[in-house]
């Protein structure tokens, strides 16, 4: 068998080869049934929704991978930008500090997740959804229920902006992205990840740091939420504690779109943006065809539903018994 062969069989047993096929299918089919779709207005709104959901995507994937979940991450989003929002605005501190200070409480909300899960051994759900009540409610209480208004433009850049011509959230994304590919593929960190979803008991016997493990994969994904929340602060050019509510949902259905297993050890970084970006296309489909939002969240939950079961009964996906 010669190399270009081998090449074409590892390119066509890739498991997200699939998913390409339907991004593409989607991109095409509502380029015919919207004249307002493949323009370049859409496109810049579109990169920036995505960017800002990719990067909770990201850091959701690595607590699935340990067979964790993380409801708090819509609720951190909210958190993260009244922080920034007093922090610059009611407290007059310097925007970068302000941004330091939502970042690292977005992190001490990561640690104490973990912390509940791992110390206090509480499921992964109980703890998150409670953390999802607390946070939000912080953000509620802070401000009151109100918006907070009056950015500099040079914060305002970092959500409105453009870098190298793409929108500077997507580029964040990007990159982030592509960090979290190295970390999963070549590091012992993300080796350590795999192994602790695939099988726990072998990795704690392997003498594996479990505990610190899933609590850094805690971390992440709330330091991700906050960096989301601040740049979608900076996107709306207000601080509202409303912000993020369903986030954790999208998260999530972008994992198990993108073939991550909620029971852990199975999953791809490239999965969860091909994911993320077909929940996206299909919001943005839906708006520009006029449909009622209402009848987008029934479409996006079919989608998640027909994505296990085939993943399932294509073997993508193992339950564990």
């Amino acid at each position: 068998m010669n190399m270009k062969s081998i090449t074409s069989k590892k390119i066509f047993q890739n498991r997200e080869l699939p998913l390409i096929i339907v991004v593409a299918g989607v991109i095409a089919a509502l380029t015919l049934l919207s004249p307002y779709f493949f323009t370049s207005g859409n496109f810049e709104i579109l990169a920036r929704q995505t960017g800002l959901a990719l990067l909770i995507s990201v850091g959701m994937t690595f607590v699935i991978l340990t067979a964790g979940i993380d409801l708090s991450v819509g609720s951190v989003v909210a958190l993260s930008s009244v922080i920034v929002g007093e922090f610059i605005i009611n407290f007059h501190w310097n925007p970068a500090l302000s941004v330091f200070a939502a970042l690292l409480g977005a992190l001490f909300v990561g640690y104490i997740n973990g912390l509940f899960t791992t110390y206090l051994k509480l499921p992964a759900f109980v703890s998150t959804l409670g953390m999802l009540a607390i946070a939000r409610g912080l953000a509620l209480g802070v401000t009151g229920g109100s918006t907070i208004e009056g950015f500099t433009n040079g914060f305002l850049y970092w959500g409105q902006g453009k870098f190298l011509g793409l929108p500077v959230p997507a580029c964040v994304a990007f990159v982030v992205a592509g960090i979290s590919i190295f970390v999963l593929r070549k590091t012992v960190f993300g080796r350590q990840v795999f192994f602790i979803g695939s099988n726990e008991s072998a990795a704690l016997l392997s003498g594996i740091p479990v505990r610190k493990v899933k609590i850094a994969t805690f971390m992440i994904a709330s330091f991700l939420a906050g960096l989301s929340g601040v740049l979608e602060t900076s996107r709306l050019g207000v601080s509202q504690p409303s912000a993020g509510n369903g986030y954790e949902l999208i998260a999530i259905g972008a994992c198990v779109i993108g073939g991550v297993s909620l029971f852990g050890g199975v999953g791809s970084i490239l999965g969860t943006i091909l994911g993320t970006v077909l929940l996206l296309l299909i919001q943005d489909g839906l708006i520009l065809l006029n449909i009622s939002p209402y009848w987008q969240q029934v479409f996006s939950g079919a989608i998640i539903v027909i994505s296990v079961s085939i993943n399932l009964r294509t073997g993508k996906i193992k339950i564990k018994r």
